[in-house]
């Protein structure tokens, strides 16, 4: 005799069982969604137009992260060539600290130290012209790990400095060929840049630079390669 019954529960029982199953599915692709491993990309511009940094009217102005037209065209040519991203937009939740480096007859060099949440990476950087002329290619372009203990080291550096007390650009520091040194620091939702030429050695604001040039694979790059330090 056909057993009608049976024919019908297997269906039935079957049903809960492909649906338990989808919703383990779904539980655990969430659970991975949301693990503290994930580590976000910076956008980079769309094209070399875009200027890095807030621009004032006037080169003698005091206005905090802002430069020049002529000052600004130039570093966001450089950064554009290193294929860094903007940062003064940023609203993140990242720490972000980035070092740029142009010297007039040296390749162009950017060093960016980014921390989100327990993950720290630093973003190291070389173009094949100069600093005080036009960038070149990129021809280094490395990303590495780094521990808290690194990230540490940078931030007693700011604090000696005092970093976010200092004035975007000094007057007093000037010349002809030497080298531009540009710090950025995103951290606490709060964004400010330095900029210092041919920093002297043994000063907390070199220091900066010098202690993310360490960290980085940069000067393994440049052996060899430099026309002088500055």
């Amino acid at each position: 005799m056909l057993d009608v019954g049976s024919k019908i529960m297997r269906p039935l029982l079957i049903i809960p069982v492909i649906v338990f199953l989808t919703a383990s599915c779904t539980t655990q692709d969430s659970k991975t969604i949301q693990t503290n491993n994930k580590f976000d990309t910076l956008p980079l511009p769309i094209d070399s137009s875009s200027f890095y940094f807030d621009t004032k009217s006037n080169w003698k102005d005091t206005v905090a992260n802002a430069l020049d037209t002529f000052v600004n065209s130039w570093y966001s040519k450089m950064l554009y060539a290193l294929k860094e991203p903007i940062l003064k937009n940023y609203e993140g939740d990242k720490e972000i600290y980035r070092f740029t480096w142009l010297r007039t007859f040296n390749h162009p060099v950017s060093v960016r130290l980014e921390k989100q949440r327990e993950t720290i990476k630093v973003f190291s950087k070389v173009c094949e012209g100069a600093g005080g002329y036009e960038p070149g290619k990129l021809v280094f372009d490395t990303t590495i790990s780094l521990t808290q203990k690194q990230i540490e080291t940078i931030n007693i550096r700011l604090d000696n400095a005092k970093f976010w007390t200092l004035p975007t650009e000094s007057r007093e520091d000037s010349g002809m060929d030497g080298s531009e040194w540009i710090i950025e620091v995103y951290k606490d939702k709060k964004y400010h840049m330095v900029v210092r030429w041919t920093p002297e050695k043994g000063t907390a604001f070199r220091a900066i630079g010098e202690s993310l040039i360490s960290i980085s694979q940069i000067k393994n790059e440049l052996t060899g390669r430099d026309h002088g330090d500055y």
